[in-house]
């Protein structure tokens, strides 16, 4: 798998999780955002922002090992 399928099953597993939790993480993370910044522009308390990002990247985690073992068994076409 190359790192550009990678990085697309990464943008699928976001879309997955949609709503605040793919919001907090792209900004986070793409976005390159500090917590303080996240806070300000979600309108949120600091610690919730840190609250959220680890409950989302938990659930990121879980859609992830979904994702790359379908990839790896096959399930999903991979484009050689």
């Amino acid at each position: 798998m190359t790192r550009d399928e990678k990085w697309e099953l990464v943008g699928q597993g976001l879309e997955e999780l949609g709503g605040p939790c793919q919001q907090i993480l792209e900004l986070r993370y793409f976005g390159d955002l500090n917590y303080r910044e996240i806070s300000s522009e979600l309108d949120l308390n600091e610690k919730t922002v840190s609250s959220r990002l680890s409950k989302c990247r938990d659930k990121l985690e879980i859609v992830m090992r979904r994702l790359f073992s379908r990839e790896k068994s096959g399930a999903i076409p991979s484009k050689k």
